[in-house]
Order: C-alpha cells, then structure tokens, then sequence
C-alpha cells in the first residue's frame, strides 16, 4: 500500500514539472547568419552581425539579396558595434536589437586582417565558451576589413552568408572550421591555417566605367588562398597554388585539374586531367642527426581535355603523358629538409 501511494504521488508531481517555462519564441530572437569580426581604431573590437529577417526569408515570391534595392526583398540586416572587447562589442550590439540575438544558426565566422594580426585568441575564447556558438563554423580571414564581405549582394542564395557556407562545403579549396583551428593551434609543432576569402566580380569583363552601385552589384565571395599562422597571429598568405600545395599535404585533396605542357617535339598544347583520388603519406627518418621528411603524393586521373596533337588513343602516347604528370610538381617524391 505504500509502494503504490508513493507511486501515485511521483505520478502527481511528474505534471507539476511539465511545461516550457523556459520557452524562447521564434519571433523573440534574432538569428545570426554571420559574423564578423575587425579591429579598429584605438585597438578596439567591431563586431558586425549578419541577422536573417524571417518575414522576407519566408515569403514565397520575391527575389533574393541583403542590399535592399528597389524591387528587391531584403532578406538580411548587418548591424555592428564596436567594444573594448568582443564580449563588450556582443553586448552592445544586444542594446541596439530589441530581439535577443542567438548565434544558433550561424556558420561563418569572419575575421579582418588587423584582428587576425594581434592575434585569434580572444575571438575564438568567446565563440568557444558562448553556449549557442558552433565549434563547426566555418572560419574565415580576409585583407581588410570582414564586414565588408558581408555587405556583398547574394547571387543564387537568398542570403551572402549561406553563399559562403556552400562554396566551403565544396571539397575545392581549403576548409578549417572553428574546432579544426582551436586543435591546431593548441597542437604544438603544428601551426594554424585558414581558408582566405576574397571580394571577386561575376564578370571579369566589367567596364572601368561601370557606377560604384553597379560594381558591388557584380562582386561575390570566392575562397582563394590561405592564411598562415604563428601562434594565433597572422603572418602572411599563400596563393592559390600554395593552398593546393597544402592540400596535398594534408591529404585533403578530393578534387583537383592537372594541366600538362606538351612539349613543342611531342606535338606541343596543352592536356588537363581530373583528379579521381589521391592519397599522401609522410614519411619522417633520422640521418645523420638530421630529420628528413619524405612525402609521397599518388593520384589517379581521368584525362578530359586534350589540346595538343597527340592521339591518346595510342598506348605508347598515354604512357608519355603519365611520364610527365609523374614528374610534376603534384606527382613528385622529394626529401625536405627540416
């Protein structure tokens, strides 16, 4: 009889406990998209906000963008704050948006070269410890100042960072997220790298005279390069062919174009192969008190273009071009000196 009035009892104070007493409403929070992060004068902290609006982003029709032009939605609002630091810029920012702001949602963080200069540190404590924050964001670094990334006009998204957000999922270039570079950087003999994000026209034709609004009109987003680390200060950027060249170090190459310079007495033009797989493996030895590491990059290719004279269908000639793809710089087995 006890048992079952205890029982009965549980049973009553479990509805006591239901409920959503700590319910938040969608239309009580503002949902980050983005974010950027510069610094500014007085070594102060700007943080800019890319926020979706709910109402444009749900409407059926419409077209897509954040600039706001005529006949056009805008689906986004950048908002920005400057503080003595990035928790100081959050809630500042927080006083200037009458909806709580929420970084649930958000993907990709952008950071400018003067705060990647004086060192990530701070900016990735944050984003570490704020509760709604990602460790699978996309993170970012750009020359000049990263807000001005996000002010660039989607194309095919309805919002610029969701652009972003897609070009990163691409296995092309260089990809880190927030986790990946918090594990590098606490890493000892290994120093951080991140993808560089650049402002690139649609249209590589564009007149000298086309007007400022029209210019920004045809700019997008385009990941090229890198960012190198010492610590967590920014130090300097590889191109795009030394990203490659990273990639192949990682082994993170996926998918890739192997162009080949026929020479002018085989028949000269040029023959581009795809990369289907690639494999590195690093080998590490000791000679002579000194560590030499070997690493040896393999790759298997389907050949897509041919424009040079010679007849591929010629057994004789395949095996010439994979000669010389072998000694390319992707194929090559050399021994670095460290």
């Amino acid at each position: 009889m006890k048992k079952k009035l205890i029982l009965l009892l549980s049973m009553i104070l479990m509805t006591l406990l239901s409920g959503c007493w700590s319910r938040v409403e969608v239309n009580d929070i503002a949902i980050v998209t983005a974010i950027a992060i510069d610094k500014v004068e007085e070594g102060k902290i700007r943080m800019s906000l890319q926020v979706a609006i709910p109402m444009a982003l749900g409407a059926a029709g419409g077209g897509g963008g954040s600039g706001g032009g005529e006949g056009e939605k805008k689906t986004t609002l950048l908002v920005s704050e400057e503080g003595e630091t990035v928790m100081d810029a959050y809630r500042r920012l927080q006083v200037k948006l009458p909806r709580r702001i929420t970084f649930a949602h958000s993907r990709i963080l952008l950071i400018g070269e003067k705060a990647a200069r004086s060192g990530v540190s701070p900016i990735l404590d944050f984003f570490s410890r704020q509760r709604e924050s990602r460790m699978r964001k996309w993170i970012l670094v750009t020359e000049g100042d990263a807000s001005e990334i996000l002010k660039i006009k989607p194309g095919l998204e309805r919002v610029s960072a969701e652009v972003i957000r897609e070009e990163e999922n691409q296995p092309v270039g260089l990809r880190v997220n927030l986790r990946d570079f918090s594990d590098m950087l606490l890493t000892d003999g290994l120093e951080p790298v991140a993808p560089q994000i650049r402002q690139k026209p649609h249209d590589v034709k564009k007149k000298d005279s086309e007007s400022e609004e029209s210019s920004k009109e045809n700019m997008t987003a385009a990941i090229l390069g890198a960012a190198v680390f010492h610590k967590d200060k920014l130090v300097g950027w590889m191109n795009d062919k030394e990203t490659r060249g990273v990639l192949w170090l990682r082994d993170e190459m996926k998918i890739g174009v192997v162009t080949i310079n026929i020479p002018e007495e085989k028949g000269e033009g040029k023959v581009s192969a795809q990369v289907l797989k690639a494999s590195t493996k690093i080998i590490p030895t000791l000679e002579n008190g000194r560590v030499k590491i070997e690493v040896d990059v393999s790759a298997d290719y389907d050949i897509y273009e041919n424009a040079s004279k010679l007849d591929l269908s010629d057994p004789r000639l395949r095996q010439s071009v994979d000669v010389q793809t072998a000694t390319s710089p992707i194929r090559t087995r050399e021994a670095a000196v460290v």
